[in-house]
């Protein structure tokens, strides 16, 4: 799978331990080899590099598609249904919609993915097909095909909103996938970020260091 291929500030902080390295990379593996063609698809259609989006699934569920969170965010990479059904709303608005993107949501929802492709803005209600601001179920987001898409494209759009000149601002990336679309990760550095959000949520400080850590899931893959 595709590494990252631009510079992305690395901190030495660290949540894994040295002795955790080899078990996180034998789950990663087993995981890249059970969902390597969703994950390679959406890769390819997003340009979201399959390291991350492995790293990802390994963080939200551990490489399980039925498993629902208390906050009900739903399969291999962890997202709601509202959210799900942003994630085309935004990447339509953003132009970045493909023909094959599309025709995979199509498959998987139906005439349903027209909602969110008509809306004008977020939350839009349209009466048609009684379409209520929300087409997506918990069950399509079991579906590990349709959920790895969704989750890639997400990561796609913050990671177009936070390429910072030749630099990937990846931790302001995960922040927002783990806080939500509107949370404000500042303008400061990585560990001004990182300061930032420990202040907020512990959760989402785990998890920037569980991706770009010291023995993070990036730096493992490639041992």
């Amino acid at each position: 799978m595709a590494e990252l291929a631009v510079p992305i500030p690395m901190t030495p902080r660290t949540f894994y331990t040295d002795t955790a390295l080899s078990q996180n990379k034998a789950k990663m593996d087993a995981i890249g080899k059970t969902f390597y063609k969703e994950i390679k698809q959406a890769e390819t259609l997003t340009k979201v590099p399959g390291s991350l989006i492995l790293s990802l699934i390994f963080t939200e569920s551990g490489g399980r598609p039925a498993v629902v969170s208390s906050a009900n965010a739903v399969g291999l990479m962890q997202m709601k249904t509202q959210t799900a059904n942003d994630i085309i709303y935004w990447e339509n608005k953003a132009g970045r919609l493909s023909a094959e993107e599309l025709a995979i949501l199509k498959k998987h929802l139906g005439e349903r993915v027209n909602g969110p492709l008509k809306q004008k803005y977020l939350s839009h209600k349209i009466k048609e097909n009684n379409y209520t601001g929300n087409v997506i179920v918990k069950a399509d987001l079991m579906k590990p095909e349709l959920n790895v898409l969704l989750g890639s494209m997400y990561l796609g759009i913050l990671m177009d909103q936070h390429q910072e000149g030749e630099v990937l601002r990846l931790d302001k990336v995960l922040v927002r996938y783990n806080q939500g679309y509107f949370f404000k990760p500042g303008t400061g550095s990585v560990e001004q970020t990182l300061d930032l959000v420990k202040g907020k949520s512990k959760e989402a400080y785990s998890y920037i260091l569980k991706v770009v850590g010291k023995n993070g899931l990036l730096e493992t893959q490639g041992k």
